[in-house]
């Protein structure tokens, strides 16, 4: 009877069927909803450096695990580039009041310090960072926000006002915090007035930002950033095929006639622009600065990055522009400080959008290539404009996952960047809410002598991407001409692909 027993037994335990426990909340490999990867991903600006000083057997930047993305969501493979060829010849609407938002939009209380996402870094990271105080927390708004670089802080604080009679009440709310007024504007065209205070080298950054968002919740008020440019100058070159390959590489093999474009009108946020060069003879090319006498930039390079970007989109001589008939509406918002040299800022940031609205005729698309960190007033009085106008803006330098501010903003068209065999350039971000790529390596432009050279980065792919869109005239057209790169489709690398100009017209 027991023998009897003890198989039945046996049989029992042999048919059961072997289910595993569920793991628990928070086990490995089921992360938290928190951390999955966003639409967009931004990053902190870092001055790229140089792609000939970095390792030329691999793309930097590890992708997102496949673990932390949404379900369904995966990051292609990496391409790998081919070797680099060493070769010299070679190619290689109004801002939304804060008490009008919502309470999910309303930012929290800043992070304590080292409670943020670990730094992330790229090569040449000496140069160049963002403060991190003013940055929202790691997941703000759908996206994701690693810590700044450290970087000499710009102390300064900016609020947001309805009128005069408002920013000078805010003044005098602000005397025991010993903030002293350093300027002020009324920007008529955005509705609101912008003061800038000095913030004392005594106080603490962070715990200043606490106390005044913890006193003044409803103010629209912030940390005022800096923005770099996303370029770089390398040798100069003699070589015609050498110097248009990034036009053919986006369908314009033959240079576009002088009234290629008629009717066009565009935009640049940037540097000084010389439109009195002799590129630019017989251009429609305005200039005009927005920045104060006191930071306008005076260095024998300060007009370098502006008079790259104008004659890939205007030029006439030399450098033949994407779009020669366009009119082409420069305006200055960079200037120079001894700390970062050349950068712009978020009030003349501001100031050079509320002068968009004041232009004379209706602007189709306006070009923005620099990159820095998160805004919230930047972000509201971009919005209102996208119902106007076209923004696009560069991706960033870092060679990583990740997306730069403004490129990062809803609606604004994010540009990537390729090399002459039309892989991603090693040192150009990418990432979800990537948008297009565009030819970004040895672009032949102009410098500040209205000389040739060569130059590389996100800055220069952007207007490629600006003279498509004004001459397609939406988006969603721009998309179905690009021509597909790496995966079939929409990929983290490339966007929608690269992009390609129509026939001129």
């Amino acid at each position: 009877m027991r023998r009897r027993w003890l198989g039945c037994w046996l049989a029992l335990q042999v048919a059961l069927p072997l289910h595993a426990a569920p793991p628990p909340t928070g086990a490995p490999g089921t992360p938290p909803a928190a951390e999955q990867v966003p639409a967009r991903v931004a990053l902190p600006v870092v001055r790229e450096s140089s792609p000939r000083a970095t390792d030329p057997t691999g793309l930097p930047g590890a992708p997102v695990p496949a673990k932390r993305l949404p379900d369904g969501e995966k990051l292609p493979a990496q391409r790998e580039p081919s070797p680099r060829n060493t070769d010299p010849t070679g190619l290689s609407g109004s801002p939304v009041p804060a008490e009008l938002l919502p309470d999910s939009e309303k930012r929290p209380a800043p992070r304590a310090p080292g409670s943020g996402a670990p730094t992330i870094r790229g090569a040449g990271d000496e140069r160049g960072r963002l403060l991190d105080q003013s940055l929202p927390p790691q997941q703000w708004r759908g996206i994701k926000q690693p810590a700044a670089d450290a970087q000499v802080p710009l102390r300064e604080w900016l609020v947001f006002s309805r009128n005069l009679a408002e920013a000078q009440s805010q003044r005098q709310a602000l005397q025991p915090f010993a903030l002293s007024i350093l300027r002020r504007q009324q920007l008529g065209e955005l509705g609101r007035v912008i003061s800038v205070y000095r913030i004392p080298d005594s106080a603490d950054l962070q715990q200043l930002e606490a106390r005044l968002r913890q006193q003044f919740p409803d103010w629209q008020q912030e940390l005022n950033l800096r923005y770099l440019p996303l370029s770089e100058a390398l040798e100069e070159g003699n070589d015609d095929p050498l110097e248009r390959w990034g036009q053919h590489a986006v369908g314009q093999a033959q240079v576009s006639p002088a009234n290629c474009s008629e009717g066009l009108v565009v935009a640049m946020l940037d540097g000084p622009v010389n439109p009195n060069l002799a590129a630019f003879a017989g251009a429609a090319l305005s200039y005009q600065s927005v920045v104060s006498e006191a930071f306008r930039p005076r260095s024998l390079v300060a007009d370098r990055h502006g008079n790259g970007v104008a004659a890939l989109l205007v030029g006439r001589r030399l450098v033949h522009g994407l779009i020669p008939g366009a009119s082409l509406y420069a305006l200055g918002v960079f200037g120079e400080d001894a700390e970062v040299g050349l950068h712009t800022r978020t009030d003349w940031l501001l100031s050079g959008l509320d002068r968009l609205l004041a232009l004379p005729v209706p602007v189709q698309v306006v070009n923005l290539s620099f990159g820095g960190g998160y805004s919230r007033l930047l972000e509201s009085s971009v919005q209102r404009l996208q119902s106007r106008m076209q923004f696009v803006a560069a991706a960033g330098n870092d060679g990583a996952e990740g997306l730069r501010y403004p490129a990062a903003y809803p609606g604004v068209v994010a540009v990537g960047a390729v090399d002459a065999r039309l892989q991603r350039l090693r040192q150009s971000n990418y990432g979800a809410g990537l948008s297009l790529v565009a030819p970004g390596e040895d672009i032949w432009t102009l410098d500040e002598q209205g000389q040739g050279y060569f130059a590389s980065g996100t800055s220069l792919a952007a207007p490629f991407v600006s003279a498509a869109l004004a001459l397609n005239g939406s988006l969603e057209q721009l998309r179905m001409r690009t021509k597909d790169l790496g995966p079939p489709g929409q990929d983290h690398w490339y966007g929608a692909g690269l992009v390609q100009l129509p026939r001129c017209r």
